[in-house]
């Protein structure tokens, strides 16, 4: 699973790159080279950067940004596999802190001409249109082209990657889990079942980006499905791995899960509060709790579990991809 989707996002950051840094340096020059940067600050609408506006809270950010912690550290499936593609714990290490380089200086070459755009197209009401206008109005016809380019790869390569690990994690590690058929399965078998678990999850984001507007556009579906998953899954994922929290078991880990995202519906849905702050950081908090909690009040030692937590916590080459026990026959369909 893991050299497929790093290539595949390699591929897709070589040409996002080119065309981002293309698109910063026409801003910059449209802003009168590097001199004018500091003039544009004084330029910007009040409020413009403000880090906390309406119902982004403090609160908010703080929990976002806990989930994000979780997230692009292992807890989005296809994000794990930086970690998965080494050799030895070292190398994740260095893996790890290049990519924690990435997104602190990415994000910022991405979004700059957005935040400039209020002073360089002041008259675009919507914001969502305002990169593509930039582009058109900045960039010569063939940059053009490579930026849609760039921008359409990078969500193709997002879109490939979280199918490709979705139906890895499926076939490989919860099949063979819930169904003894599925262990004895043959290759053939294995790989139907992967790619009608791939073809599933692309028509199922298909169906989402085309009823985009029904879910709140893309921020909404972004903070649904931040708030809706990621701390539920993502915590008894990447804590499982840590020795201090090696007596969580099996009961904590789906109790947390299912806890967590049973309080998000609830919310959702049920009580509807209008702080966004709520939304986010209630399943967050509802996961850990459980999942803390039920290890110091019902703790599962198990033997696997340790092996699997010593070798992910060693330096040698076998601390890289651990491959987990196979399903026992004991194991319940």
């Amino acid at each position: 699973m893991s050299w497929p989707i790093a290539l595949t996002d390699f591929g897709q950051f070589v040409i996002q790159g080119v065309a981002a840094l293309s698109m910063l340096i026409a801003v910059i020059v449209k802003l009168g080279g590097f001199s004018g940067l500091g003039s544009m600050w004084d330029k910007l609408p009040d409020g413009h950067t403000h880090p906390l506006v309406g119902q982004w809270t403090a609160g908010f950010l703080t929990a976002y940004i806990v989930i994000k912690l979780f997230e692009y550290n292992g807890g989005m499936w296809n994000l794990a596999q930086r970690y998965m593609a080494t050799d030895s714990a070292p190398s994740a290490r260095r893996s790890a802190g290049l990519s924690a380089v990435l997104y602190l200086i990415w994000p910022a070459v991405l979004l700059f001409p957005s935040v400039a755009a209020a002073v360089l197209m002041p008259h675009v009401a919507d914001a969502q249109q305002v990169y593509a206008l930039m582009a058109k109005a900045y960039l010569p016809a063939g940059l053009v082209g490579l930026t849609l380019a760039g921008m359409f790869s990078h969500t193709m390569a997002m879109a490939s990657s979280d199918a490709n690990a979705i139906s890895a994690v499926v076939t490989r590690d919860i099949l063979p889990v819930v169904s003894r058929r599925a262990r004895t399965m043959s290759t053939q078998a294995g790989l139907l079942a992967a790619r009608v678990c791939t073809v599933v999850f692309v028509s199922i984001s298909m169906i989402v980006a085309i009823e985009a507007d029904h879910f709140g556009r893309v921020l909404g579906i972004i903070v649904a499905l931040v708030a809706a998953v990621m701390g539920p899954i993502s915590i008894p994922m990447l804590l499982g791995l840590l020795p201090a929290f090696r007596r969580c078991g099996p009961i904590a880990a789906i109790s947390s899960w299912a806890l967590g995202l049973g309080a998000y519906f609830l919310l959702k849905y049920d009580i509807e509060p209008s702080n966004q702050t709520w939304l986010v950081a209630t399943p967050l908090v509802t996961s850990l709790v459980v999942y803390v909690g039920l290890g110091l009040l019902k703790p599962e030692p198990n033997d696997e579990a340790d092996a699997i937590v010593a070798a992910v916590s060693s330096d040698g080459p076998q601390g890289a991809a651990v491959q987990a026990p196979a399903p026992t026959a004991a194991t319940a369909d």
